[in-house]
């Protein structure tokens, strides 16, 4: 694979696909840029960074680290951004969210990557068909939406998921039902570990001064930051639901168990008599009474049946069953 996974240069009414990362670019106006898009697991990515890249060294630390929380870096010269997007790659799990690192100027944007990220892949397909971002906030912009977009529709799947377990934690397999409750509650748990931190990297990115973001951009910015607020507010109310749904399976496996416990005290309690009787009259000594009579048996069992009718009547009586 190729350290240059894709790129373009870009203009309002030009779009030019780059080929490789040493492809010379003369710029035609001064609102066009350059977009870079590196697979940091390939040396000639890492080795473009250190020689080529003209960034400082801590913005190429973090460009070519692999797992970092979300979090933004400004200077003089742009801005870092770590985000972090669901993990739509195959055979893996959407909750490991995939890290995806920008670094931002006014004439240059090189996103970084160990993972295949789909937002970006969309922005790529985007500019295939023409209508790719053309100015770096929009650039900025399409990122935020399409990584904040992909949450929701995990979070409103998670939901779902909720939904179904209340109505089957009366009639689905208990064993199978917790561990799946389990499971959704390790996922919230790991998902809003990276929203709240991105959360507040889209407030810094409102508040900050930042010559190429005007304030129609910044407002999409500020509805960005409200949508990861409503998302780790709805996180928290289904680990509220899940927690509920626990319990009231909880309450159901223990009543059941009460409820088995309580069937065998019962039959206990009818058959400890009876098996004093047998156990009286099973040793084998002289002296024991209807050893010599021929209706011995029979009236031994009717004495148990006897016996077993009082007992149903005394627990009749006193509401045990």
């Amino acid at each position: 694979m190729s350290a240059l996974i894709t790129g373009y240069y870009v203009e309002k009414e030009y779009i030019k696909k780059l080929e490789n990362l040493n492809e010379d670019i003369t710029k035609k106006s001064e609102d066009s840029f350059s977009w870079y898009h590196l697979n940091v697991l390939e040396a000639e990515a890492k080795e473009w960074l250190k020689e080529k890249s003209g960034l400082s060294d801590i913005v190429i630390k973090e460009l070519i680290s692999e797992e970092t929380r979300p979090r933004v870096l400004k200077d003089e010269e742009g801005i870092l951004l770590n985000l972090r997007g669901l993990n739509l790659n195959p055979n893996s799990d959407e909750e490991d969210m995939v890290s995806l690192h920008m670094w931002i100027e006014p004439d240059r944007i090189i996103t970084t990557r160990s993972e295949r990220v789909f937002t970006i892949d969309d922005i790529d397909k985007s500019y295939q068909r023409g209508n790719g971002p053309r100015t770096i906030a929009d650039f900025l912009i399409r990122v935020l939406d399409g990584v904040i977009d992909k949450i929701s529709d995990y979070i409103y799947k998670i939901e779902e998921d909720i939904d179904e377990m209340e109505e089957e934690v009366l009639t689905a397999e208990r064993s199978k039902l917790r561990s799946m409750i389990s499971e959704k509650r390790r996922e919230v748990v790991i998902i809003r570990r990276y929203i709240v931190p991105q959360r507040e990297l889209m407030a810094r990115l409102y508040k900050d001064k930042i010559s190429w973001l005007d304030e129609d951009d910044k407002e999409y910015i500020y509805e960005f930051s409200n949508r990861s607020i409503r998302q780790i507010e709805e996180l928290d109310t289904i680990r509220d639901r899940a927690a509920l749904v626990q319990e009231e399976l909880n309450n159901k496996i223990n009543d059941q168990m009460n409820r088995t416990m309580y069937i065998l005290s019962i039959v206990g309690s009818i058959f400890l008599p009876l098996g004093f009787l047998t156990g009286l009259f099973g040793i084998n000594i002289g002296g024991m009474p209807g050893t010599e009579s021929n209706a011995a048996f029979a009236i031994f069992s009717l004495i148990m049946i006897v016996i077993i009718g009082i007992e149903y009547w005394l627990f009749k009586k006193n509401d045990w069953i």
